[in-house]
């Protein structure tokens, strides 16, 4: 080997290496300026709970897996965590006392918030750096290794996944285990061994552990499972006799071959749950566990049958776990049910709109992908692909989530679509490969594809680079860009609290003494941060004041007043400053106003 091609090897090592940890830098030091979003709230002291007491009466409503993985650096970080109040249940009020434990634990029991907060955020990162190296092994396995750097470039950079990377939240986690156990299931697929049963059962289990969303693997497997019974895929010859079935020209062989050991696959799955789940109920107390029942689902003649179901399985010890599971499944489903205020373009509901997600990835989506999703089908022919199934199996799990998420009422954010970006990554990889890279070096027709190629490519980069550190808030330049988010979509797409901190800079830089104050999630870290400089404020406070001076306005609060209002719960929403001009947009989620006397 020359020496030339020695080095041109070492720089292709040395590609995936680099975009990650480059990713790791844009995530690590963006998070270090964001304040605590509100779902950090309750997961943090929900998971240190779990780690240190084996007892899951907070935050039962989501799986715990990611949350005890962030809370690992607290374990070694001497915190404080007040067990008394946590064990009075808020003095005897609420079992979930999940929003009040995470306030006093980060805030009031003289630990250092921002080095808690950080500390618990970088086991998310280092999940999204996995998920990422699986984008990159499986786009590598599928159509070689420059479109592994491409999928990989494409995930790294990506705005979304980068904003939910840095969060103790579990939408990064969920995305990261339906995309490590939908890569372990397809590779099983393709070459069925038991050690790769084995590994798709515990990676079901991952998911399952990981949000209640894993739902969606019903008819994803669904989905499979029809194409793999009614075609015959390709794949090599397994030296397990049991899964000979899989190759078999009849389909009723295929169906038996399929079915038993996706079936063996969910098993190893709901028992990895069990296990997870009776490590965290170990010293749960069961009467607590029966009134945490009682309070999260209230009796009637609708929830009865449920609520009977629940109180048995917790006086049994073997189904308690799965009980437990069962609980915060049902709460989800509820909450699914009875809707979640939700704003689009101006609109307000409770019951959401079928359309939101299907806006939500419009807007929120770099432009470049959306242009590479574009090409994949219109050049579909040009591909050079041993089968349909590869192509089918990775449009399936974004098809079935996007689908699910347009027949729901729960319109909270592109965060719920989050797991569609690796596949989509992934199946767009392939571009790369009809791209004569080579033609770059000289200006003709041919070297167009090429060069409009590398625009996107840049085009895409900058859109990361120029949104930094602000990622959560980023939308693409259909509507404007970032500074027109707010008019669009709220919540977890723009605001989520993760500005307070900036704020408190801005307030500092502009020498201001006195600002009111009403951000996402509350008063208390806006007090923290600035001190006597903040006055608390609220919506309703203009039916007895006027904020003469500075305003700081959380735009998710600015957006969903209108439907308080609408719902008739406030007399008063921020409407009544529409003839008033921000004078300046702190992270492109709070709103500042400087208000005349009145």
């Amino acid at each position: 080997m020359s020496g030339k091609d020695s080095k041109y090897n070492l720089i292709k090592l040395l590609i995936a290496p680099f975009l990650l940890t480059l990713m790791f830098g844009l995530m690590f030091f963006s998070a270090r300026g964001d304040s605590n979003i509100v779902d950090e709230i309750a997961h943090i002291p929900a998971g240190y709970s779990y780690l240190t007491t084996g007892d899951y009466r907070l935050n039962p409503e989501h799986p715990p897996i990611i949350k005890d993985l962030a809370v690992i650096p607290l374990l070694f970080m001497n915190v404080n965590f007040p067990y008394d109040y946590w064990a009075s249940n808020n003095s005897g009020e609420t079992v979930n006392n999940q929003w009040l434990m995470g306030w006093r634990f980060i805030y009031e029991s003289g630990n250092n918030p921002d080095a808690m907060i950080l500390a618990t955020r970088i086991p998310i990162m280092l999940l999204s750096l996995i998920a990422g190296f699986i984008v990159y092994r499986w786009a590598k396995k599928l159509y070689g290794q420059s479109a592994a750097y491409f999928a990989l470039f494409l995930y790294v950079l990506d705005a979304n996944i980068i904003a939910h990377s840095r969060f103790v939240t579990t939408d990064l986690g969920i995305t990261a285990a339906l995309t490590l156990h939908l890569y372990l299931l397809w590779k099983f697929i393709r070459s069925p061994r038991w050690n790769g049963l084995i590994f798709a059962g515990l990676s079901f289990g991952f998911v399952m552990v990981a949000k209640f969303s894993a739902a969606i693997l019903v008819p994803i497997y669904g989905l499979i499972f029809l194409y793999a019974v009614i075609k015959n895929i390709n794949q090599e010859k397994s030296p397990d006799k049991f899964f000979n079935n899989f190759s078999s020209g009849k389909w009723q062989k295929r169906f038996w071959g399929y079915f038993s050991s996706f079936a063996m696959i969910v098993v190893i799955g709901i028992f990895l749950t069990w296990v997870v789940y009776a490590f965290h109920v170990i010293n749960m107390p069961v009467q607590v566990q029966h009134d945490l029942i009682t309070e999260a689902i209230p009796y009637s003649e609708d929830t009865k049958g449920i609520l009977g179901i629940l109180h048995k399985m917790t006086d049994n010890p073997i189904l308690r776990p799965m009980g437990h599971y069962l609980l915060g499944f049902t709460m989800v489903a509820s909450h699914v049910n009875g809707g979640h205020d939700a704003f689009l373009a101006g609109q307000s509901s409770n019951q959401g709109w079928w359309y939101y997600y299907p806006v939500a990835f419009l807007i929120k989506t770099p432009i470049p992908t959306m242009i590479f999703m574009v090409l994949a089908v219109v050049l579909w022919k040009k591909f050079k692909t041993k089968d349909f199934f590869d192509q089918y199996y990775l449009l399936v799990p974004p098809l079935v989530l996007l689908a699910l998420g347009m027949q729901g009422s729960l319109n909270l954010g592109i965060r719920y679509m989050l797991p569609v970006y690796p596949f989509i990554f992934i199946s767009v990889a392939k571009l790369v490969n009809i791209i004569n890279f080579k033609a770059l070096g000289k200006l003709t027709k041919k070297s167009l594809p090429a060069i409009g190629f590398t625009l996107l490519l840049v085009w895409y980069a900058l859109s990361n680079f120029f949104i930094y550190p602000s990622y959560l808030s980023y939308f693409n330049e259909f509507i404007g860009g970032p500074k027109n988010g707010y008019k669009w979509l709220i919540d977890s797409n723009v605001d989520w609290g993760q500005d307070v901190k900036r704020l408190s800079a801005w307030a500092d830089k502009e020498d201001i003494d006195k600002i009111y104050v009403d951000v996402f999630p509350g008063p208390m870290p806006a007090k923290y941060y600035m001190g006597d400089k903040m006055i608390e404020w609220h919506v309703q406070d203009f039916e007895n004041q006027w904020p003469e001076g500075y305003l700081a306005v959380s735009e998710t609060f600015f957006q969903n007043s209108r439907l308080k209002t609408k719902q008739g719960v406030e007399k008063i929403d921020y409407s009544i400053l529409d003839g008033y001009k921000p004078v300046a947009q702190i992270g492109y989620s709070i709103l500042i106003y400087k208000l005349p006397a009145k």
